[in-house]
């Protein structure tokens, strides 16, 4: 497992503009004050967790169904119609959050190899959307296995960006950051 998230980590060939253009980010004024507030930076990080609590149970609520697990009674297609605005509000305010907990200390999130994982595992889920967005929206009553390997693939993959993002509050950052 160390191997897999040494490979995640930048190559010094990897840093310049990138790593250039984060550290401005981060020391934008706005971000700055936010990285070093004692009440604004944790109100953010609680709307974000709370954002992504919503937004989890949906998407749970959903994959569970096709599954065959969750409401069997009512069809697929109308659970995934139901949460569908409710997912996007709550997916909108984390990924609005997560931006500017990310902003507030992006050089640190850029050594981090559990971001990085996340960011992967992100990819990821844009790319199962793409590939298994027809089983979403023609789900009907009767769930077929292309259906249920969907939910399944998408239960995995939310819990991996769950549990990598949990791991990135545990490693600590590298001396020398470029915080004003």
């Amino acid at each position: 497992m160390a191997g897999f998230l040494s490979q995640l980590l930048p190559r010094d060939s990897d840093k310049g503009v990138l790593l250039s253009l984060l550290i401005r980010l981060e020391n934008l004024a706005w971000f700055s004050d936010l990285r070093s507030s004692a009440y604004a930076y944790p109100v953010v990080l609680a709307i974000h967790l709370t954002a992504i609590s919503w937004f989890g149970a949906m998407i749970v609520a959903t994959d569970l169904r096709l599954l065959g697990w969750a409401l069997p009674d009512t069809p697929a297609a109308e659970v995934v119609r139901r949460l569908r605005t409710g997912k996007r509000i709550g997916f909108v305010i984390a990924a609005g959050c997560g931006f500017v907990l990310f902003a507030a200390k992006a050089e640190e999130y850029y050594y981090n190899p559990f971001f990085r994982a996340k960011i992967l595992l992100f990819v990821m889920v844009a790319i199962h959307a793409l590939v298994f967005r027809s089983v979403y929206s023609e789900s009907k009553n009767v769930v077929n296995g292309r259906a249920k390997m969907a939910a399944g693939l998408s239960l995995g993959l939310w819990l991996g960006i769950l549990c990598a993002g949990r791991a990135i509050g545990y490693v600590v950052g590298r001396a020398g950051m470029h915080y004003r």
